[in-house]
């Protein structure tokens, strides 16, 4: 595998959505065509070409396991980087400025000078719309350098040097697998992603929610009754009931269900020989939402005779307070130490709204927080208990939620019936919708029911082109392709230089066996750590953290090398929480996408 200066293994990406790996260099044969801005990974050159795959594989044996071709080089851009922009939660909100950027630095320098846009005019100028509705494999932003410059003489901004996608072309079509083998199965699946609503309802069952949970059953029925009824037949309600890590029974799924079974199901709940335990007033509602994230049925929506995959909406029904992060002690399959906004942020990743909700008058210290941001961060609403006595607000609450419910359940079923009805077989046999009428959440419906789709960008398909974004950490957030073992590295790295003793021998003792594990032992002691790292690792920090040699040491002082020690080790904590988290990912898979924000 070819691999760059700093040791990790070489990528390039299509210029567009139109280059085709051959078969052979030089070839007439097609071997596949690359996705759009997606890393593919250089095995060797060729005179002209590069031969690459879509694995990121360590070795050749591996890498041709996954689709191989060979690639004329000035079809691609090379990606000498592990770093590329993602958008942010808010970058699919809509309402926000446009993402610029520029071509030429000359250009770019103009604008930081002055501050003027007008000065230093832009070259790109995002199309919101597009990006409402573009492929995730056009994201990220492939980062090809970065560095430092001054906005105005005075305010250090990041200036990112990355690759862009041309806006999409208004004649772009969604062209939908529609083969006679298959078209009335996949017209089934496509009328059933688009108009039914699947809710997961995550409901706190220790002993005060008894009153609450069956007035909960009793409004949804109401609501729903007054529905017509293709959407009550559209809709599905599953349960996750949790309560305490302490508690015997301390989580039960009920599968999705009609909304008569599901209110029936909660009623019988709201006993309190069932609605029982706890104790311990934080409840694991974090977990409880990973649970119905990642591990409810939701494909069984729909029942044997259908594919499930239609809008996926999850609702946190919780009093008193909440733990401040999960435990991982209810669920196995939960990982320990994911904070509300991760939680958030992957869920509207995946288009799961949270409807938050606060089913009482007890307000611990994290209650609110914790519902406003798993709420209102993916996406959703937070519902709060508000003023009068607790009857009066138990109504209004268990009110909005029904409202809720059923005006997400109608709205879904009238914009699909009416996206459905744009629905057109004039494109070389296959359906096709218009990408003007689709979004991106309806688009992640119809991955989700396994229906074959592609975004076809009409003619000349959508060039790549590269171009400087300011770093602007409410739109764009840097992230960096870490490999476990360079993980597990860097984290042996800071238990060393983090150890809580502050003895100026041991402390270069430790650090110089860890640096000697991730450098080899010829590395140079004179030589500071962030240097090493960068040089070995590929990894660039941003913070000055790091860059001492281990010399330095002898000159702090005890209270500034306790200071330094506890930096280390709450970075070290950073990178541990994630590793956990995200540790089977990293076991699947050579490398995975990590926030620079957790690096040191």
């Amino acid at each position: 595998m070819k691999t760059t200066e700093s040791g990790f293994i070489f990528k390039v990406v299509g210029g567009s959505d139109k280059v085709e790996a051959k078969k052979a260099p030089g070839g007439a044969d097609a071997a596949f065509t690359l996705d759009l801005l997606a890393p593919y990974f250089v095995i060797c050159e060729e005179d002209q070409f590069y031969k690459v795959t879509d694995l990121p594989a360590e070795t050749v044996e591996q890498a041709e396991k996954g689709k191989v071709g060979y690639v004329l080089k000035d079809q691609v851009h090379p990606w000498p980087t592990r770093e590329a922009l993602n958008f942010s939660a808010v970058a699919f909100t809509g309402d926000r400025p446009e993402i610029v950027a520029w071509d030429d630095h000359d250009m770019l320098q103009k604008f930081l000078e002055s501050g003027n846009i007008n000065l230093g005019k832009p070259a790109y100028k995002e199309d919101l719309q597009s990006t409402l509705k573009r492929e995730r494999a056009t994201r990220p932003y492939p980062v090809l350098s970065s560095k430092t410059e001054k906005l105005r003489g005075t305010v250090d901004k990041r200036v990112f040097d990355v690759l862009l996608p041309a806006a999409l072309p208004p004649e772009t079509k969604v062209v939908i697998d529609t083969s006679k083998d298959n078209k009335d199965a996949t017209l089934k699946k496509l009328n059933e992603a688009m108009t039914s609503a699947t809710f997961a309802i995550a409901f706190d069952a220790t002993g005060s929610m008894a009153p609450f949970a069956g007035k909960v059953a009793q409004d949804i029925k109401t609501a729903f009754e007054s529905l017509p009824a293709e959407v009550q037949k559209a809709s599905r309600i599953g349960f996750v009931f949790f309560r305490d890590e302490g508690d015997d029974e301390k989580y039960v799924i009920i599968k999705p269900q009609t909304v008569q079974d599901a209110v029936a199901a909660l009623a019988s709940a709201a006993k309190p020989e069932y609605m029982k335990g706890g104790g311990d007033p934080p409840e694991p509602v974090l977990d409880a939402v990973y649970i119905a994230h990642h591990l409810f049925p939701w494909a069984e929506s729909a029942g044997a005779d259908q594919s499930g995959g239609g809008r996926r909406i999850l609702i946190a029904v919780l009093s008193d307070d909440a733990k401040p992060t999960t435990l991982g002690k209810i669920h196995n399959g939960v990982p320990p130490g994911i904070e509300p906004g991760k939680i958030a942020s992957d869920l509207l990743t995946d288009s799961i709204p949270v409807i938050s909700v606060q089913a009482g008058p007890t307000t611990g210290p994290n209650l609110v927080s914790v519902l406003t941001t798993i709420g209102e961060g993916s996406g959703g609403q937070f519902i709060e208990w508000g003023k009068g006595d607790d009857e009066e607000r138990r109504r209004r609450v268990t009110g909005a939620l029904a409202a809720q419910l059923t005006s997400r359940a109608e709205k879904t079923y009238a914009e699909g019936k009416k996206d459905l009805s744009k629905l057109e077989f004039d494109y070389r046999g296959y359906a096709t919708i218009p990408l003007a009428v689709l979004d991106g959440e309806k688009l992640n419906r119809l991955r989700a029911a396994g229906i074959k789709f592609n975004v076809d960008p009409g003619k000349g398909g959508v060039l790549i082109r590269e171009g400087f974004v300011l770093e602007n950490p409410d739109l764009l957030e840097p992230q960096i392709q870490v490999e476990k073992r360079t993980l597990e590295r860097l984290i042996n790295l800071f238990a060393a230089l983090g150890v809580t003793g502050v003895d100026v021998n041991a402390m270069k003792e430790s650090a110089a066996q860890a640096l000697a594990a991730i450098a080899g032992e010829d590395y140079d002691p004179k030589e500071n750590i962030a240097v090493t790292i960068k040089k070995r690792l590929g990894i660039q920090f941003r913070t000055k953290l790091l860059e001492f040699n281990l010399e330095y040491l002898a000159g702090l002082t005890r209270d500034e090398r306790l200071a330094l020690t506890r930096r280390i080790q709450d970075a070290s904590k950073t990178m541990t929480q994630f590793f956990d988290a995200h540790l089977e990912e990293l076991d699947k898979s050579p490398a995975v996408w990590m926030p620079v924000s957790q690096l040191p």
